[in-house]
Order: structure tokens, then C-alpha cells, then sequence
């Protein structure tokens, strides 16, 4: 068990003019590194839904990855692009759910048009680049504690365990201070401007 403090020895990053250049051996290594941040993601928003489609969604957005990594000037920012990519590739499928049946009537027996809610939001206008940088910019300015416990959490994928024993928390108390951060990450957002933006990844 790792002392309090610190984090549990993870796989190492890999190097990424290699992954730039395709290296198999390369991406064997980033899918090993990126594939807790993307499950981590993909639980979080699709909690209720059956496993099978949670990995679905994170390996996809693994697989989106590889697209951009021309795109990024250091393999940390990947990790970022990798959470971002997750969060909205689970929306899209909580978009295509089957809607809920609704009466077609109201108490009178008069018709009720059905108006389906407006779902676009100004995330729909960002690339997931963009997004992975207005997350990483709003984290940046989070307390050390904060920023660390988010990071173990979504980008490293830690369970509440092995957060416990790796930054010396009491395990009850993770999922509490977890939603306490992300709310003072909403309100740097929300200070610079792009709490819009980032609604839908913190919420």
C-alpha cells in the first residue's frame, strides 16, 4: 500500500513522437495509460447503464484519441483530450436514448403537442480539443487538494480506495469532497466565462 500522499505507481506515459510516428509497442502502452481515464469518464455519466456499454464508450473515445494526437504538443495534454473525448461521446449515446413514453392527452382529454426539450448546448460548438483545454485552464487554477483529487479521480481513474490510501483521505468522505471541488471548478468557469461551456462536464 502506498504511503498517505502520495499516488500509486502508474503506467508510465508513453513517449509521443513515437505515438506521432504509430509505433504499435507505443500505443500498446497509451491504451494501458489512457484506458482508466476514459472508464473513469465514461462511468461517471453513464453510471446506470449496463458495463459493457461504459467500456464501449471509453474504448471509442481511446480510439478518437489516436485521430488527434498530431494535434497535441505534449503526451500529458492526451490525457486530457481522452476525458474530454469520453464525456462527450457518452452524451451523444445518453442522446440517443429511447425517449420516455408521455401522455398524449392532458386531464381534460385535450391533445398535448409534444415538444422535445432543446438539447444543444455551447459544448456542441467545441471540438474536444478545445474542450480539454478549457478543462485543463479552470484545473490549473483549483487549490492543490482539489486539483489532485480531481486528477486522481477522472483523469487517473482511481477508485475511492485507492484514492483513500494515495492522498490520505477517509474514504466516506471522497465522494462529498469530489462534489465540492467539481463546484468550485464550475465557479472558475463560471468566473472566466465558460461555465456554459463546461455545463454539460460538470454537471
Amino acid at each position: 500500500m502506498p504511503p498517505a500522499g502520495s499516488i500509486r505507481p502508474a503506467v508510465n506515459p508513453p513517449e509521443l513522437p513515437l505515438l506521432q510516428a504509430g509505433d504499435r509497442t507505443a500505443w500498446d502502452e497509451a491504451f494501458r495509460w489512457l484506458y482508466p481515464t476514459a472508464f473513469a469518464v465514461s462511468r461517471n455519466k453513464l453510471g446506470g447503464m449496463h458495463p459493457g456499454e461504459v467500456e464501449d464508450i471509453a474504448l471509442a473515445a481511446i480510439e478518437a484519441v489516436i485521430e488527434k494526437v498530431h494535434s497535441v504538443e505534449e503526451v500529458g495534454e492526451l490525457k486530457k483530450l481522452c476525458a474530454a473525448i469520453t464525456h462527450n461521446k457518452a452524451v451523444d449515446l445518453i442522446r440517443k436514448l429511447p425517449l420516455p413514453n408521455l401522455p398524449a392527452t392532458d386531464d381534460s382529454g385535450n391533445d398535448v403537442p409534444y415538444e422535445p426539450a432543446d438539447i444543444t448546448t455551447p459544448i456542441d460548438d467545441l471540438d474536444s480539443v478545445e474542450l480539454a483545454k478549457l478543462i485543463g485552464d479552470c484545473m490549473s487554477k483549483l487549490q492543490e487538494k482539489c486539483r489532485r483529487l480531481l486528477d486522481a479521480a477522472f483523469i487517473q481513474g482511481l477508485k475511492h480506495k485507492e484514492i483513500s490510501s494515495a492522498l490520505g483521505m477517509p474514504m466516506g468522505s471522497i465522494g462529498v469532497n469530489i462534489s465540492r471541488c467539481l463546484k468550485k471548478l464550475g465557479g472558475i468557469a463560471e468566473i472566466s466565462g465558460i461555465r456554459g461551456e463546461l455545463r454539460m462536464f460538470l454537471d
